[in-house]
C-alpha cells in the first residue's frame, strides 16, 4: 500500500466523520445553552446594577435640588438639611446618605477666596454670600465597583 493510498483513505474517513458530525444535532441546544446562559446572566445583572446606580444618583440629585429650593425660599440651613435628608430617605433609604450645608462669603464669585461675612469688599460693595450644599452616598454594586457619589450645589444668597 502506497503512502498516497493511506493518505487518501485517511481523508475519506475524516471527511465522512466531519459530515456526520455536522449533521448530528442531538444535544446541541443543551451545549449552546450551557455556553450562553452564564453570559446572559452576567449581562442581566450588569443591566440591573447600572440601573440601580443611575437611580441612586438621581435620588441624590433630587435631594440636593429640593434642599436648594428650600434654601432659596427660607435661607435656613436647618430647614435645608431637613429637606435634603427627608428626600434622600424616600429615594435611598433611612440614613444612607449624608449631607452638609455651609455658608461662606467671598469678594466676587464662588471661586474667589473666602472672607468674613461682615467684611466690605472694594469700597462699598457688600460681600457675596453663598450656601454650599454637599451630599455623599456610597453605592455598593453587585458587579460594578463601589461608587462614591458626592454632588455639590452652590446658591448665591447675596
Amino acid at each position: 500500500m502506497s503512502a498516497a493510498t493511506k493518505n487518501r483513505g485517511y481523508r475519506v474517513r475524516m471527511r465522512a466523520f466531519l459530515h456526520r458530525f455536522g449533521r448530528e444535532t442531538n444535544g446541541s441546544s443543551v451545549v449552546e445553552f450551557a455556553l450562553l446562559a452564564p453570559i446572559m446572566l452576567l449581562m442581566t445583572l450588569a443591566t440591573f446594577d447600572v440601573g440601580k446606580s443611575i437611580s441612586d444618583r438621581m435620588a441624590m440629585d433630587a435631594a440636593l435640588r429640593n434642599g436648594l429650593q428650600v434654601a432659596m425660599m427660607t435661607g435656613s440651613i436647618d430647614d435645608t438639611l431637613e429637606m435634603m435628608e427627608t428626600t434622600a430617605e424616600s429615594g435611598l433609604g433611612t440614613d444612607q446618605a449624608s449631607f452638609q450645608v455651609t455658608q461662606f462669603c467671598t469678594c466676587g464669585t464662588v471661586s474667589a477666596s473666602q472672607v468674613s461675612c461682615t467684611n466690605i469688599c472694594n469700597g462699598t460693595d457688600p460681600t457675596s454670600v453663598f450656601l454650599k450644599l454637599d451630599g455623599q452616598f456610597h453605592h455598593n454594586g453587585w458587579l460594578m465597583p463601589n461608587i462614591q457619589f458626592t454632588p455639590t450645589l452652590f446658591l448665591q444668597q447675596r
